[in-house]
């Protein structure tokens, strides 16, 4: 490189310093804050505040560096507000939720009042876990998340979980599979473990078969959203070439109609009617496929062991029928 290329490279670098600046401080900044912070909401005003990295805890650590200095024994964890660290913990989890990207507020759950900026007012209406009139305590809960899931909860009043929860406090709720503050939907592979807990040879509480069933449940579920998807490609494709698509958009719709059931259905927790839903949207999605390119959807054969029982017992009765 010659001095006078150098200089030029030198200069074209502290020009364009001021032009990231703006760039970092318009763009990439704003990306990177919580969107919530334009909301007039005290539960998260305050609850944002309480990070890892509060000054009180600065300031604990502070210490429990200059014990170990000095060879005493010592943790950050004995020092260390053990409710701020708890709701740090929430918040966090919360904000990395779905519930945050929909604004979905701490006052929603808890109550309280979120225009009041002091701590004292904003949980003055507040009552605790323990409590039977409490928002969250464990037989409202159901009632406190169909606030906003409401076609869920009228599925799920129609459940053995939720009658057995009513009357004995013993059985699944909202917050068993999803967590709170994460709220989370479970995978297949994250079924069996917790259902179980109840649903296994010992307790004896139903099919001990249930916690499997409802892992294959929703892998079925997972196969109706790859056939949903290649067939919504295909029709759309179809038509970008000028194609009659009608019959299999038709088809389609009936398809994203099962789709959109999918949340309620699996709160009804009746897997023999949830796979009967799904095959019908898997049939659906794949005639629509077809009905665009032509290919014939491959059906697996059925199983010939209910005919060839019908059969046998025909056999059977006219045999004793003869017998006599």
């Amino acid at each position: 490189m010659t001095p006078k290329t150098k200089k030029l490279h030198i200069m074209f670098d502290l020009r364009i310093v001021p032009i990231l600046i703006v760039y970092f401080i318009m763009f990439i900044a704003p990306a990177g804050a919580v969107h919530l912070d334009a909301l007039n909401n005290s539960c998260v005003d305050c609850h944002k505040t309480l990070s890892p990295f509060t000054d009180e805890q600065s300031r604990f650590n502070e210490i429990r560096l200059n014990h170990t200095e000095r060879n005493i024994s010592c943790s950050l964890e004995c020092h260390e507000d053990v409710i701020r660290k708890r709701a740090t913990n929430n918040f966090q989890q919360w904000s990395d939720s779905i519930h945050s990207k929909y604004y979905v507020t701490c006052d929603s759950c808890h109550s309280g009042d979120p225009n009041v900026k002091t701590e004292q007012g904003a949980h003055a209406v507040m009552k605790g876990v323990n409590d039977p009139n409490s928002t969250i305590y464990f037989k409202n809960i159901p009632d406190t998340c169909g606030k906003c899931h409401s076609d869920e909860l009228e599925h799920f009043k129609n459940t053995m979980h939720y009658q057995r929860m009513k009357a004995e406090s013993r059985a699944p709720s909202c917050i068993t599979c999803h967590k709170p503050h994460t709220f989370k939907v479970l995978k297949a592979s994250e079924l069996t473990n917790l259902c179980s807990v109840c649903h296994n040879p010992n307790d004896q509480i139903a099919a001990a078969s249930v916690p499997n069933d409802a892992k294959q449940a929703l892998e079925m579920q997972k196969e109706f959203q790859e056939e949903f998807l290649k067939a919504k490609d295909a029709v759309a494709g179809a038509k970008a070439k000028g194609m009659d698509v009608s019959t299999a958009q038709a088809d389609l719709d009936k398809a994203q109609a099962v789709m959109n059931d999918i949340p309620s259905l699996w709160h009804g927790f009746n897997l023999k009617d949830f796979n009967k839903q799904i095959q019908n949207g898997i049939d659906l999605a794949k005639k629509a496929e077809y009905r665009v390119s032509g290919v014939e959807p491959t059906v697996p054969p059925r199983t010939p062991a209910i005919g060839m029982a019908l059969i046998l017992g025909i056999f059977a009765i006219l045999y004793l029928i003869r017998k006599r």
